[in-house]
């Protein structure tokens, strides 16, 4: 148990590394509006692992402002991947990434079930409108930003504001997924209903924390389909 504790403490901080919050206000946006927010601060050696059994080591890094996989290419020039449908997962860093309507990242993997995050960006710019009389000017704040690629260049009168959420979901062997909830972990584990009711009562499991997430995916590793 106490080791069981501590593997989902270290998976627990190992993702608060890597799922930070981005906080850009008062700066201009570069950043945002021309390469987008990168998961690492570099690219780094990858693989990535088509349905086909291709396999293809690469330098990637993941963009989550457009939800792209982007690579070096030989020439090198930064390229997003093409039909990411084709792929099976990519290794990059100490993860893996899944793509299913979106790219995935993965917290926990184990022969049963997947534990994965994706982050939503949401910006806000603030925009001063008005005369020169700063007494009169008006501050105006506009979503504009929201994970979708948009992008905007601030003037040098406007300050950008961009933060993340994450979303957590449940997966299976094949990279399907599902938000986490209840009904992806009774439907996969049919066999074990009576127990899972039992242990989310007991442990109050909320399906939107992390900590109680690592906790039932942990649980169900010891469960057969």
């Amino acid at each position: 148990m106490r080791l069981q504790f501590c593997t989902i403490l270290f998976l627990f901080f190992q993702l608060h590394l890597v799922a930070q919050h981005f906080d850009l206000s008062d700066k201009r946006n570069d950043i945002v509006t021309v390469n987008g927010i990168f998961r690492f601060p570099s690219f780094t050696d990858g693989t990535i692992v088509m349905r086909s059994g291709v396999i293809s080591p690469q330098r990637l890094n993941y963009n989550i402002s457009t939800d792209e996989m982007y690579a070096i290419n030989q020439q090198g020039d930064t390229v997003a991947i093409a039909d990411p449908q084709a792929i099976n997962f990519i290794s990059l860093g100490s993860s893996r990434f899944y793509y299913d309507k979106g790219y995935l990242q993965t917290i926990n993997v184990t022969s049963t079930i997947i534990l994965a995050f994706k982050q939503m960006l949401t910006g806000t710019l603030q925009r001063i409108v008005g005369g020169n009389d700063k007494n009169k000017k008006e501050v105006k704040n506009d979503d504009f930003f929201t994970g979708n690629g948009q992008q905007y260049t601030s003037g040098s009168d406007e300050a950008v504001s961009v933060t993340a959420e994450e979303h957590y979901f449940f997966g299976d062997a094949d990279g399907h997924f599902s938000k986490a909830g209840k009904d992806f972990i009774f439907q996969h584990f049919e066999k074990h209903q009576a127990e899972l009711k039992s242990f989310i009562k007991t442990n109050h499991t909320n399906f939107n924390r992390l900590e109680d997430l690592l906790l039932i995916t942990q649980y169900c590793s010891h469960l057969d389909h």
